[in-house]
């Protein structure tokens, strides 16, 4: 019994520790940014990504207590692609699955900012994306496709929380595959001052 209740909380942990930044607004950016060079998302999947994330802002959800009304679509930001795609491909890389890098080579901005593991609010400065009011990330492992991870995303409330927050206006989703061809997937959300 002890067991299962040890399991159990590690479970919920897990799900909040996945959640939004709470909303913070960060301090001016403090970095020389050092962009990661990600791979060219081509057009067609980049309308798919905004396509899911668009479609579940565009109706009333519940998302754990909290309702939110149908909000504004994000538009597409390549700023926070780089950023989700640099932490996808750490993750991937090193079978690592947290919103901290790895703190390993592949851990882009951990590394060109000599600061170990990075945290998410650096990957997205790190990347170009400097002047923001406020910045969040999701991620995911194991499914295959956008509507997939979108589901399972809105199914848990701190994520749900980041997707329909209205104050978001601008958005980056990237996945890539491990090894074993299972993909690691990030979202990143921003708003920036006018």
């Amino acid at each position: 019994m002890r067991l299962g209740m040890i399991a159990i909380s590690g479970v919920l942990l897990i799900i909040h520790g996945c959640g939004s930044s709470k909303h913070v607004i960060y301090p001016a950016c403090s970095i020389e940014p050092v962009p990661y060079n990600a791979v060219t998302i081509d057009n067609q999947m980049k309308r798919k990504y905004l396509a899911a994330v668009n479609k579940a802002r565009s109706v009333t959800r519940k998302c754990g207590n909290r309702i939110y009304v149908a909000t504004e679509p994000l538009r597409w930001n390549e700023s926070l692609y780089r950023a989700a795609y640099e932490h996808s491909y750490d993750m991937a890389k090193c079978a690592h699955f947290s919103h901290r890098g790895s703190g390993m080579e592949s851990d882009w901005t951990g590394k060109h900012q000599s600061r170990g593991s990075s945290r998410f609010v650096e990957r997205i400065e790190n990347n170009g994306y400097t002047r923001h009011l406020s910045v969040a990330e999701n991620i995911a492992y194991g499914m295959n496709d956008p509507d997939e991870v979108m589901q399972q995303w809105l199914a848990s409330e701190g994520h749900c929380d980041n997707i329909m927050n209205p104050s978001f206006t601008e958005f980056g989703m990237a996945r890539v595959k491990d090894a074993s061809g299972r993909y690691y997937w990030t979202q990143t959300f921003g708003s920036q001052y006018p």
